[in-house]
């Protein structure tokens, strides 16, 4: 019995994050191609994310057999809405480049849980805070709590996550 129901509880985490992602038709995962990707084609992506908090789009991604995700890199163009959880990863750093929009994100400072009803809200404490908006760059390495902690009135960007480590290592 508790097996069906944690295979259950998986099977709705797993299609909650399906319904938050779009990947197209076709992602680009030649490793001897270069991908360009114009403003034009952002827009265009952009404009097919669903109308949820958090939304993107995977253009790229590579594989690697060596890396913890099976992913050398991938390149998505996202949309960030509030509400959003902290996160941190432990084998993963990205890049966010700020296409549109302008907001506060909170990097930094250590993970709070805390129950609200049957949500569990995640919030960074002590973290640093950076305005961005268009034009603006981030770089979050791996283990660094991160979150989006104000829109003006939404985000738009192009994420690069970059897998590190060795498989079986956290």
């Amino acid at each position: 019995m508790r097996l069906a129901a944690a295979a259950l509880a998986l099977i709705a985490a797993l299609a909650a994050t399906a319904s938050s992602q779009e990947k197209p038709q076709s992602i680009n995962n030649n490793p001897n191609a270069a991908f360009y990707l114009s403003a034009a084609d952002v827009t265009a992506h952009r404009n097919k994310l669903q109308n949820v908090a958090y939304a993107n789009i995977t253009l790229v991604e590579r594989p690697e057999a060596s890396s913890p995700s099976g992913v050398a890199y991938r390149m998505a163009v996202d949309r960030r809405r509030p509400p959003q959880r902290a996160a941190a990863h432990a084998t993963e750093a990205e890049i966010w480049a700020i296409v549109d929009g302008a907001g506060e994100i909170t990097t930094g400072g250590r993970i709070v849980e805390t129950k609200n009803g049957n949500e569990v809200v995640r919030r960074i404490e002590g973290g640093t805070v950076h305005k961005v908006s268009k034009g603006d760059f981030l770089l979050i390495p791996e283990n660094v709590p991160h979150q989006v902690t104000a829109f003006t009135p939404e985000l738009y960007m192009v994420t690069f996550e970059f897998p590190r480590g060795v498989k079986g290592t956290k």
